[in-house]
């Protein structure tokens, strides 16, 4: 193999290296917030990733409440990230409204927290999909943003104590979604 291939080659693989470095520190690991997260009392780390207390926000909702994230700790939260625009939100918010309809009676808390949109266009989809659960406004994506929000739609699972359990990137679908908060009453 000649010299300047084998430089290429070289300056090639360093620049990969260097992208998949660059990706893992900038996107993170399901489970960095052990090592990177803010810490709090307990030292329990504060951040969008799996083992961390849920970041808090306090948003209006569609129909003119307020949803406080930290006054549900006691109860089992999913929070989505959707958008009416958004395709496999469309294909799993009924797979959303079947599970939160299963187990809403046990405590569970379902936040639909939309990305970026007006409250007219939201309230419309919401009543034709004859939607139950919250559905949070955040038309600035404020809350997407202290979640580094990768695209849409993500699920959050939340633990009665606030700790995220479970994180979901792309559609989620309703036998998934139970069996994963199946032992979040144990």
């Amino acid at each position: 193999m000649n010299r300047d291939v084998r430089a290429g080659l070289l300056t090639s693989a360093a620049l990969a290296l260097a992208l998949a470095a660059s990706l893992i520190i900038n996107v993170g690991l399901p489970e960095r917030a052990a090592f990177t997260g803010q810490l709090t009392v307990g030292q329990v780390p504060v951040a969008p990733e799996i083992g961390a207390l849920a970041p808090p926000f306090t948003k209006m909702t569609v129909d003119g409440r307020t949803i406080d994230l930290s006054e549900l700790h006691g109860s089992p939260v999913i929070i989505n990230f959707w958008a009416t625009w958004c395709a496999p939100c469309l294909t799993e918010m009924p797979e959303l409204q079947a599970v939160y309809e299963k187990y809403r009676a046990k405590g569970l808390h379902l936040l639909a927290v939309n990305l970026g949109e007006s409250p007219d266009t939201i309230q419309k989809w919401v009543q034709s999909l004859a939607l139950t659960f919250e559905v949070v406004i955040d038309e600035r994506q404020e809350v997407a943003n202290q979640y580094y929000l990768r695209g849409q739609p993500s699920t959050y699972v939340v633990s009665p104590g606030g700790i995220i359990t479970d994180i979901f990137f792309g559609p989620i679908d309703q036998s998934r979604l139970e069996r994963t908060i199946a032992g979040l009453w144990d």
